[in-house]
């Protein structure tokens, strides 16, 4: 049992006092204006009818007396206390006296400890511990009751609401729903889960919009579909719908709210979300796809449509109706096209192609205004001229996400800090060789060497190798001769999968079979449909990429396309899958949308669950994808195994030093020999 740090008795001279004292305070000012008769002049069972018939007229002061005076009695019945002491002490803290209070209430629970059952015992004790300030018994009390599965649940609930508010009205709303799931979580069975469903939302309702909007702030990605998260996010809807502007928002987030939420009972929020619509209406949700259907694209583009059109049908299935208008960017006036889509066509996904883009800010271009009309989320790296976040948005790996997996890889997992660069001599090169160098000192790397080679002079590259490692120009002539390690462990070679093949063996060929190569996310793409590589020169090969159909939602994708019979799942699937639910969750914008209205609805928006490697933004509306790393394989490519890859970059050192010493014990038995034959006798 809980033990109690109480006094059980009280001196008698103190009692006395403490009666003295309140009867002079009745006398003086009882806000009753009735006559308290002497204690000492009635019987112990005239002061009982006393003191019973002031605790149901509520004259408290009273009360506290009489019960504090019926204490004193010897002739007391013992069956009559618990009563007493439970009056004394709801007396006690109604009328501010709050040690009392604590006092009656800890004599009580000493005297009965099934006291701590009582729904009355546990709500003036938590009450008079709150007027004192005990937070740390308060503290100690609550993960008491939450390991106590011995008391009641209808005792635990009343306890859970009463944390719960208390935690609310000290600004720790995190807090405040935090311990309703602890105790959600210990529901002995679906009527009391019900049951809690039920006290939580009829109190919900009972709040002002402010503390509905501050409790929201607690509410998840990751918790957002469990109790009570996910009535406060509803309850939050259901505030917010009767803004014209953001209804589309609001329904599209109850109505995935009321289709997921892992509730006991979930009818009661499909019956309000129903309420809603039947009052304003079904919003339509309209998404342009701008894309190249023909020309040397046009693969890419059907394949994004494939997986945007399973999209469109699962959020139908979901009853989320989504109107998807599709633009042919290789089509002659694509851009007019797309610039005179009806107004609730507010979120674009595409274009693919840098010069597609550019046609959406050019002036004089029949798509100037796209931008300014219509959210757009390119399928680009990056947006050029226009600024991220602002003018346009990107859905879609980034350079930077693809050097700063590469460079944690190196720097954080295999304690790689001294990087290089091989890049070839065009636009793409060059830009991310720069990028490379500037993630690079972010994050702790130091570029140690930078070389560049001429991207059709094949000829000329295994010259630049050695140029990059300090190869002596006599080294065909001396090949017996180790090389010197190079001082950097890691070599960035920002080019396409076929110049990787031919490229790797030159650092071979001059001793780097050492080194860890990292490649770009082309690498990846290409490792899709690879097909015999030769595992020899890329066992410390490195790429990023933002599909693996290992992963979770690569799994889920692929069930989905094989239930309709739509073939294959990849990256290109994945990207039109994930854009249109994505886009689905952000409802209609209004027609005076502004770019922080859209960075809001991101927030929402990207709690979802991607089917290839999650893409995250800030509150600036800046994507950033957290991708997958591999390493190819005969028939395309595996996880990069952390551990499995810093053995293999030991082993190669080790193989490296064999070598060396090999070759300086082969020396010094030469050396050895020499000095023989020249001091051996002639014959």
């Amino acid at each position: 049992m809980r033990r109690l740090y109480i006094m059980n008795t009280i001196p008698q001279l103190m009692r006395s006092i403490l009666l003295l004292a309140l009867l002079s305070l009745f006398v003086w000012g009882c806000a009753q204006k009735q006559t308290i008769k002497s204690v000492d002049l009635l019987s112990t069972p005239n002061l009982l009818v006393e003191a019973d018939a002031s605790w149901k007229a509520k004259r408290y002061e009273a009360c506290e007396l009489y019960y504090t005076a019926v204490l004193e009695r010897q002739d007391l019945v013992r069956s009559e206390m618990p009563t007493i002491y439970a009056r004394l002490a709801e007396s006690a803290f109604l009328n501010g006296h709050h040690h009392q209070a604590r006092i009656a209430l800890e004599n009580w629970a000493n005297m009965d400890s099934s006291a701590l059952d009582l729904v009355s015992w546990e709500r003036t004790y938590l009450n008079t511990m709150a007027a004192l300030g005990k937070t740390e018994r308060l503290r100690n009390h609550l993960k008491w009751v939450l390991e106590n599965y011995k008391l009641s649940w209808a005792t635990r609930l009343d306890v859970a609401l009463w944390y719960s508010s208390y935690f609310q009205e000290n600004g720790d709303y995190e807090r405040a729903l935090d311990v309703l799931d602890g105790f959600y979580k210990q529901a002995p069975d679906v009527a009391a889960k019900l049951s809690f469903e039920h006290e939580f939302t009829q109190k919900m309702q009972t709040w002002d919009n402010k503390l509905v909007k501050d409790l929201s702030k607690a509410v998840t990605t990751a918790n957002q579909w469990k109790f009570p998260y996910v009535l406060v996010g509803f309850e939050r809807g259901v505030r917010d719908a009767s803004d014209k502007d953001s209804w589309s928002l609001v329904w599209r987030t109850l109505r995935n709210l009321s289709s997921n939420a892992n509730l006991a009972d979930v009818k009661p929020l499909e019956n309000r979300l129903a309420e809603l619509e039947s009052r304003y209406g079904l919003p339509q949700i309209g998404l342009a796809l701008a894309l190249p259907l023909t020309g040397p694209y046009g693969k890419v583009g059907i394949k994004i449509l494939r997986g945007a059109g399973l999209a469109q049908w699962r959020l139908a299935q979901d009853g989320v109706d989504v109107d998807l208008r599709i633009i042919n960017t290789e089509a002659p006036g694509w851009d007019k096209r797309l610039a005179e889509l009806p107004g609730h066509y507010s979120v674009v996904g595409g274009p693919l192609r840098v010069e597609a883009f550019k046609r959406l800010y050019e002036l004089n271009s029949p798509g100037e205004d796209v931008l300014k009309k219509r959210a757009v989320f390119a399928f680009l790296s990056t947006l050029g001229q226009q600024e991220e976040g602002r003018d346009a948005w990107r859905f879609f790996t980034s350079r930077n996400d693809e050097v700063r997996s590469l460079v944690s890889l190196a720097a954080d997992g295999l304690n790689i800090r001294d990087l290089a660069v091989f890049y070839p001599e065009d636009k793409f090169g060059r830009t991310m060789a720069q990028t490379f160098y500037k993630e690079a000192a972010s994050l702790g790397g130091r570029i140690k060497g930078m070389q560049s080679y001429p991207s059709r002079e094949l000829k000329e590259w295994g010259k630049r190798v050695g140029k990059l490692l300090n190869v002596p120009d006599d080294f065909s002539d001396n090949k017996d001769v180790p090389l010197a390690l190079p001082d950097f462990g890691a070599v960035f070679i920002p080019d396409g999968w076929s110049q990787a093949q031919t490229l790797l063996p030159n650092f071979f060929y001059y001793e780097g079979d050492q080194l860890l190569f990292l490649g770009p996310g082309l690498w990846s793409r290409a490792l899709d449909s690879a097909k015999d590589v030769d595992e020899h020169y890329y066992r410390l090969a490195v790429c990023p990429g933002a599909w693996w159909e290992g992963s979770e939602g690569g799994r889920a994708l692929q069930s989905s396309l094989a239930e309709e019979g739509l073939g294959q799942a990849d990256f290109w699937v994945a990207l039109g899958f994930d854009f249109i639910r994505f886009a689905g969750r952000f409802g209609a914008l209004p027609s005076n949308w502004t770019a922080d209205e859209v960075n809001r609805r991101i927030m929402v928006a990207q709690g979802m669950d991607f089917s290839m490697a999650r893409m995250t933004w800030d509150q600036q509306g800046v994507a950033s994808q957290n991708l997958y790393l591999f390493s190819p394989v005969r028939n395309g490519k595996k996880l990069v195994d952390v551990e499995k890859m810093a053995a293999r970059i030991a082993r190669a050192r080790i193989r490296r030093e064999k070598r060396v010493e090999a070759y300086e014990t082969r020396i010094e038995e030469d050396k050895v020999k020499q000095e023989e034959n020249m001091f051996a006798p002639q014959q």
